[in-house]
């Protein structure tokens, strides 16, 4: 009898599924908060008595602040723990989507709007981090894509339950702030999460009360060989000697360039699907709308097949081969289909192929964050701060690139410029090593 057979004789207990779970809502109210302003324009604009313009841009006032503070947010949550960190965050961002609720002036609301992505930008980073202490090793492909997928489930709720809740609001008073009380709802809903998660959750299974010993054996005797450090707090490394590591990694720098042009190629079929459809096909709002939800929910399912896809392929064909077997089918997959696109002239024949663009595209996104825990160890979260950063830079200058193409050469070039940026995202990947840590 080996020793682990006495500890494992009971059955584990299940804690850290609550874990998961709690991190599947927090991103689904991540989401939720950061897209609720989509459909609430309009009104916020009548409200505030502004231009619809102004208030819009407003909402890129996000993603700038969302971007650049990726790396120290994750770095925070790598050295105060997910406990802590993961709070902070929830409680600043909850507050920022209620003072949104209440503000008077469009300048008060850039600055909400600022704060919301100051509250926003550590919580995935903060997240890959302490689920790498929490998920066996061969599960964590399945929970990072679970994560991710609350996120893409919060961000197709989020239009429909604002507007259904503004329109109940409406019910009530017909005045045009009926949009108000719905973000101080909306802020509410996250500080309850903060609280219950600062009650219950530990940064470590040796620390929380709910968990046997068959469970901390369960999570630790599945260990990576990379994961030898699991058991001890993050040790206390200077940021000047971080960043070096991070620079000297070829690793890092194949990531950066890989999210960066994921980002580039999703922008298309994530986000200007029912431009295209209405300007080039001339469809309806109501059917371009619908065909964007079917290519969400497609997301949502290659999401979560790729994160079961590289639990598998990790025992099958090992680390380096098993992040990189998902990716490349995902983003070479998606630049395929893109490609496929040139050859067709039918509508129906061309969106099918967008659909299957954009199941593909987020089939990598497990085997994504586990290859940052994989490179970061106990830098986890400041490694995927990294590949947030770049990846949400690609993003605001590829929606403004896409739609310039767009208009100036016809869609056609839009087409092309996803097809390679997808197709260079893939080859990224063949200069990945999720076997070199950045501590090595």
């Amino acid at each position: 009898m080996t020793t682990l057979e006495p500890l494992i004789a009971d059955r584990p207990t299940k804690v850290r599924y609550g874990v998961l779970m709690l991190s599947v809502t927090m991103a689904v109210i991540l989401y939720l908060d950061r897209m609720a302003m989509t459909v609430a324009v309009p009104a916020m604009a009548v409200d505030l008595n502004a231009d619809s313009k102004k208030v819009a841009e407003a909402m890129g006032v996000f993603f700038w602040i969302y971007a650049f503070l990726q790396i120290p947010a994750g770095w925070l949550g790598d050295r105060w723990g997910g406990r802590r960190a993961l709070t902070l965050y929830v409680v600043a961002w909850s507050l920022a989507i209620a003072g949104m609720g209440l503000v008077t002036t469009v300048t008060g609301l850039v600055i909400m709007r600022g704060l919301l992505g100051v509250g926003q930008a550590g919580a995935y980073a903060t997240t890959a981090s302490f689920l790498r202490r929490w998920m066996p090793f061969d599960a964590r492909g399945f929970a990072n894509s679970a994560v991710s997928l609350g996120g893409r489930a919060g961000g197709v709720l989020a239009p429909a339950l604002t507007a259904l809740a503004m329109a109940f609001v409406g019910v009530l008073s017909s005045d045009v702030a009926r949009w108000r009380p719905v973000f101080i709802a909306y802020g509410a809903v996250g500080l309850v999460w903060a609280v219950v998660f600062w009650r219950w959750f530990r940064d470590r299974p040796a620390e929380h009360a709910g968990v046997n010993a068959a469970e901390r054996a369960l999570i630790a005797g599945q260990a990576s060989e990379s994961d030898e450090d699991l058991k001890q707090d993050a040790p206390r490394v200077p940021a000047s000697v971080l960043a070096g590591r991070l620079l000297a990694s070829p690793s890092i720098w194949a990531l950066a360039v890989c999210n960066f042009c994921i980002n580039v190629g999703w922008m298309l079929v994530g986000t200007l699907l029912p431009t295209y459809l209405i300007q080039m096909h001339g469809w309806t709002e109501v059917q371009a709308g619908i065909t964007t939800s079917i290519a969400a929910s497609a997301g949502m399912v290659g999401c979560l097949t790729g994160g079961m896809a590289t639990d598998r392929l990790v025992r099958r064909l090992g680390l380096a081969w098993g992040r990189r077997v998902p990716c490349l089918i995902s983003y070479g997959g998606a630049s395929l289909a893109y490609a496929m696109c040139f050859l067709l002239e039918d509508p129906l024949a061309i969106v099918t192929l967008l659909i299957i663009a954009s199941l593909l595209g987020d089939f990598g996104l497990g085997a994504l964050w586990c290859t940052y825990q994989d490179l970061g160890g106990s830098f986890a979260g400041t490694v995927l701060g990294v590949g947030n950063m770049c990846g949400n830079l690609g993003a605001a200058i590829g929606i403004s690139v896409v739609m310039r193409l767009a208009q100036s050469y016809g869609w056609s070039a839009s087409f092309a410029l996803s097809t390679v940026a997808y197709g260079i995202g893939a080859i990224a990947w063949l200069a990945i090593d999720p076997r070199r840590r950045i501590a090595e």
